[in-house]
């Protein structure tokens, strides 16, 4: 068809040159702009058909592209389906206006207390790679892509759990810092012009020095500790002072953070600062939301409910007026479905360090710094 269309306009051009050059009564000039015309229409037709071919290849490339797409995503949609994860099978239940899942064993038996759950996912140390969308896509949108594009088992690696974090980034944890390196690379090949990725590795130990004296500052403090205390053997550079703050026992405290290594040197142990010896003990808050008293959280981000963190009833701490031998931790009577009487918190607190899902969650803590 476009090689009769340009025979066809050859032919016409043909014609008027012939013409022209027939006709005996045409003045000179009119001629000469005839041939000008007629070879400025060949130059339009030579561009116009080479754009054509060049669109016409594209178009083919195109649709190559497209159904190279359509299989790898069928290819994509059928792994994703082996690979994904069974729902959890645990009853669901409402507690203070949340939905809380219940921790069943999975022997039969009785259910799991709250601080054996966050013990248990404790022990085994996971390294989490965080995926964020470069064009504002949704998680759901990031989790899809991955799928379509990554297949675990020819990379070797195992996903303990991929979830979307509350401000839209979604998280994978992996077993071994070797496979979250070799599923981040992976996603950076695949993926890389459209997600990037963060392993977040192990966080560094932060010591509290207790008691120090006033001229003792976050200032002065390193250059202190390697003058007065140089059997340690700290260097330059190793200590990164934080902040410092006071308690009711100790006046002034300060937070440094420091190399697993550097920890091992002045862990439980007393250090010349000024005039006096300070205790070195390791630095471990946690993250309590003063809303609803749960962990890993803090008010900006909470979706619970008021709850009082002494008796774990619904009204502000200001508010409270039980008697110690009444308190209870909200996370125990939740997760464990304890009574008002129960016995396994001891009436203790969500403020108590010795509530046993509060020792839990430290527990968890250290399991994620670099010791």
């Amino acid at each position: 068809m476009a090689d009769d269309v340009n025979e066809g306009i050859e032919n016409a051009l043909n014609v008027i040159v012939s013409t022209t050059v027939s006709s005996g009564n045409m003045k000179k000039e009119l001629k000469t702009t005839k041939f000008d015309t007629v070879s400025n229409l060949r130059k339009l037709f030579a561009k116009l058909i080479d754009t054509n071919e060049n669109n016409t290849r594209r178009i083919i490339e195109l649709e190559k592209q497209v159904a190279n797409t359509k299989e790898k995503r069928e290819v994509g949609r059928s792994r994703a389906q082996n690979y994904m994860a069974e729902p959890s099978s645990a009853p669901e239940r409402k507690t203070h206006g949340q939905t809380v899942s219940k921790v069943a064993h999975l022997s039969g038996g009785r259910d799991k207390l709250y601080s054996e759950v966050v013990v248990g996912k404790a022990t085994q140390k996971m390294y989490k790679i965080t995926v964020t969308s470069r064009d504002n896509q949704t998680a759901a949108t990031i989790k899809e892509m991955m799928k379509w594009q990554i297949n675990p088992a020819e990379i070797k690696v195992g996903i303990e759990s991929i979830k979307t974090l509350r401000d839209g980034r979604v998280q994978i944890e992996t077993g071994s810092i070797q496979e979250a390196e070799t599923l981040e690379n992976s996603i950076t090949d695949t993926l890389g012009d459209k997600i990037e990725t963060h392993i977040q590795r192990p966080r560094k130990p932060r010591l509290k020095i207790i008691n120090i004296p006033e001229e003792i500052s976050i200032d002065n403090i390193e250059d202190t500790l390697m003058a007065q205390n140089p059997e340690i053997g700290i260097g330059k550079g190793e200590i990164i002072p934080k902040f410092t703050y006071e308690t009711k026992r100790h006046p002034r405290n300060i937070v440094i953070e420091v190399s697993a290594q550097t920890r091992k040197k002045l862990i439980e142990n007393k250090v010349k600062i000024g005039w006096i010896n300070c205790s070195i003990e390791d630095y471990l808050v946690v993250t309590r939301c003063f809303r609803c008293s749960r962990f890993n959280h803090i008010m900006r981000d909470c979706r619970g409910t008021e709850t009082c963190s002494l008796c774990a009833d619904n009204h502000t701490l200001k508010e409270c007026k039980a008697q110690p031998t009444e308190y209870k931790c909200i996370n125990c009577r939740s997760y464990n479905h304890h009574s008002r009487n129960t016995k396994i918190n001891e009436n203790l607190s969500s403020l108590d360090r010795k509530c046993p899902s509060m020792k839990a969650i430290i527990e968890k803590y250290k399991k994620n710094t670099e010791y």
